[in-house]
């Protein structure tokens, strides 16, 4: 969340999930605003998806994640990314409430988002609006007609009813949120998709949630870094730079960044800025730096219970659990049998799942026997808890270490093979041996990783070769091609 006292800090669009039942008109609905809130000739251009788009209501701009359905939001929040600012659970007036429906429900209340309920397919024969509001009332959530504060309309996705209705109280709930950004920040925000494309190598659709990203920047998500080559928009044309809200599409990355992993941008190499800055969080966002100077390992829990005071007992008592590297965070926890969402979910965020007293269903036995390793299941509090603190402290054993060895400043490239570079340098620390792993430092940034398979020294083949003399190596390494000018850092693994 910015800082409430930074001055820069200015209103920005929405970011808006469409979530619901299988065929209770997600896409059509998403379908049905692009065609006509999207100017022709933008319309035109957009010629692949890249996984958001904008539109423009009574001049201001609003962002659709076009990921409709529960499971793509919840791979983008399982990495503890704020997907969205606002969700709209469409259901059928002719079908009412469903199983997914009513997940789609529980992740909208676990990542504590306002929503609207839109209840679509009014021109069906069997519509029948107020049974869905009835059923919606059952499940606690009283709409605004009914004397609720949940707002809702009734719309038809495929004649396009009431649809302007629905994007005006999508603004009012922007404006209820009061969503502010700061545009004079570097980026940050979260990896929407991401592919390996033939011609482009590595391309990434990012959603801008704060600061501006420009051609050129260092970005970093996760454990994949670069610097961006080409900044398109959701249209496909090329821009020098975007603001929050946006989604844009970008090459630069040396290796592929997790959907759903944050993402940080900077104007100098990630290397320089950490040495340089006060606190990681003046660069890279608050919640980046935090994650990052703590240095936490969670262990993620799902809890299905029978009843929710053991539920709570549960949640209580894990929560408690001393642990010296690391902390649970209970990401679910609710009364009723283990289904397939909860499987989805634990698999999304590598977290175990606690059956207390409860089955899982019968339909999934594959799921389950996929599963057995992160499913604890119990009828007796202490137990389940002895086992998954076993469970805990093996998740959190110390991560391997490793240790530099050595460096090359790459001199020149002889041959370039597929995945296979031979190339000459110079040693200029430690030693570098024959089968260590290297990284491939260019501009300050690791731009990918490689092994040495053979090595020589006087033109003769050797284990090792020390500081202060020239070699020549073949490298086991793909894509980027390594250059002169590279370095190459040289390492062994240790507990």
């Amino acid at each position: 969340m910015p800082n409430a006292e930074n001055k820069n800090l200015i209103t920005r669009p929405p970011v808006v999930v469409i979530m619901g039942h299988v065929d209770h008109g997600k896409t059509k609905l998403l379908d049905y605003i692009r065609k006509t809130a999207v100017a022709e000739r933008e319309a035109g251009g957009i010629t692949q998806h890249i996984g958001a788009y904008e539109i423009i209501h009574k001049n201001r701009k609003i962002t659709f994640l076009d990921t409709p359905g529960h499971e793509a939001f919840s791979k983008l929040r399982g990495r503890g990314a704020k997907a969205a600012d606002i969700a709209v659970l469409v259901i059928a007036a002719d079908d009412g409430i469903k199983p997914q429906t009513l997940e789609a429900l529980q992740h909208i209340k676990t990542a504590n988002l306002p929503f609207i309920v839109a209840i679509n397919k009014i021109d069906k024969p069997g519509a029948n609006p107020e049974k869905v509001k009835k059923e919606l009332a059952e499940n606690d959530v009283l709409v605004e007609s009914w004397g609720g504060k949940i707002p809702s309309v009734e719309i038809s996705a495929k004649e396009g009813t009431n649809i302007n209705e629905l994007l005006n109280l999508i603004e009012l709930l922007a404006d209820l949120s009061e969503l502010k950004a700061d545009p004079s920040k570097n980026a940050e925000g979260i990896v929407i998709e991401t592919h390996l494309d033939p011609r482009r190598g590595i391309v990434a659709s990012l959603l801008i949630l704060n600061g501006t990203l420009k051609t050129g920047n260092y970005i970093l998500s996760g454990e994949a870094s670069g610097k961006i080559k080409i900044l398109e928009d959701f249209r496909g044309e090329k821009i020098k730079s975007a603001s929050f809200s946006s989604p844009v599409l970008m090459t630069g990355f040396a290796a592929l960044p997790i959907v759903g992993e944050k993402f940080a941008a900077s104007e100098i190499p990630f290397s320089a800025a950490l040495k340089i800055a006060k606190k990681i969080g003046e660069y890279i966002g608050e919640s980046f730096g935090a994650e990052m100077k703590t240095g936490v390992n969670l262990v993620k829990i799902i809890i299905k219970a029978d009843v929710q005071s053991s539920a709570e007992a549960l949640k209580e008592s894990l929560e408690k659990i001393p642990l010296e590297n690391g902390a649970v965070k209970i990401i679910k926890s609710e009364t009723g049998n283990v289904n397939e969402s909860d499987f989805k979910m634990a698999d999304l965020s590598d977290a175990l799942i606690i059956a207390f007293n409860v089955k899982t269903d019968a339909a999934m036995p594959y799921i389950a026997e996929k599963q057995k390793e992160n499913l604890i299941s119990g009828n007796i509090i202490y137990d389940v808890l002895d086992r998954v603190k076993v469970i805990i402290e093996k998740k959190l054993k110390p991560k391997i270490e490793r240790e530099e060895t050595g460096r090359l400043n790459v001199l020149a490239v002889f041959r370039q093979e597929k995945n296979r570079q031979v190339l000459g340098g110079k040693v200029v620390s430690g030693e570098i041996v024959k089968g260590t792993r290297t990284e491939i430092l260019r501009n300050e940034t690791i731009i990918g990783q490689g092994r040495i398979i053979s090595l020589q020294s006087d033109k003769k083949e050797t284990g090792k070769v020390e500081a202060g003399r020239e070699a020549g190596l073949a490298v086991d390494f793909g894509e980027p091609k390594i250059a002169a000018g590279d370095t190459l850092i040289f390492f062994k693994k240790m507990q």
